[in-house]
């Protein structure tokens, strides 16, 4: 294991108790060693829309083995690998609300609209950029893992795409915990503003897109009747 955190104010060290309370006394009776409790945990957030986001998990998870509490190992690979876990569940859970939508009449009715495959042969051209672009924006990260499998998006491909944006993104927070571990309270407190703040963004474009389609739709409508 690492050495331990490096000395922080009394809110960085109760933070650090904390976790490592939740590390003996719950992840580890939970899986059997803290690792697999680890892993569990995360990959058992995929069912949970409320379950907190992936940088929680890796900024803690850094922040755990910083004290000790996890291997600089397997910890991360326990986070890291849940994460994939919880993605591709997601994946095919949307998988599965198509099948269960294409046993209906009026589910078979929707997947042969035009509607339907106009939306799938998008999301089969560019589903990698919704992919790698949700997440950046907090909240959008399970409704687009939904419905790439919705879509029937290439399993091979989401899976190869996904799990290098994970590790990509994940390896960072992982670090980002580990050297701030004595200010953890801090940087999850930052990163749940500048996740709102990026969601409240992504809200603004998309109803700025949407508004100027309506409008061009408008003033072609007019011009045409004209």
């Amino acid at each position: 294991m690492m050495g331990g955190a490096r000395p922080g104010g009394e809110g960085g060290e109760h933070a650090l108790d904390l976790l490592q309370t939740f590390v003996h006394d719950f992840l580890t009776p939970f899986g059997g060693n803290p690792h697999l409790g680890l892993f569990l945990v995360v990959w058992f957030s995929a069912v949970f829309p409320l379950a907190p986001p992936e940088e929680a998990f890796t900024l803690l998870g850094g922040a755990c083995v910083a004290g000790g509490f996890l291997h600089w190992l397997w910890g991360p690979l326990a986070i890291l690998g849940g994460i994939i876990a919880t993605n591709i569940t997601q994946y095919w859970m949307g998988r599965g609300g198509l099948k269960l939508l294409s046993g209906t009449r009026l589910g078979n009715r929707i997947l042969h609209s035009r509607g339907f495959r106009r939306a799938r042969r998008a999301m089969l051209e560019r589903g990698i950029w919704a992919i790698v672009g949700c997440r950046f924006f907090f909240g959008t990260r399970a409704p687009t893992y939904l419905a790439t499998g919705f879509f029937r998006y290439r399993f091979w491909k989401f899976t190869s795409v996904d799990s290098s944006v994970v590790l990509l993104h994940g390896i960072p927070f992982i670090l980002i915990g580990y050297y701030f571990s004595d200010q953890i309270g801090g940087v999850l407190s930052f990163m749940q503003e500048l996740g709102v703040w990026s969601l409240l963004l992504l809200l603004a474009v998309v109803g700025a897109i949407i508004g100027l389609r309506i409008y061009l739709a408008r003033r072609r409508a007019a011009r045409d009747a004209t």
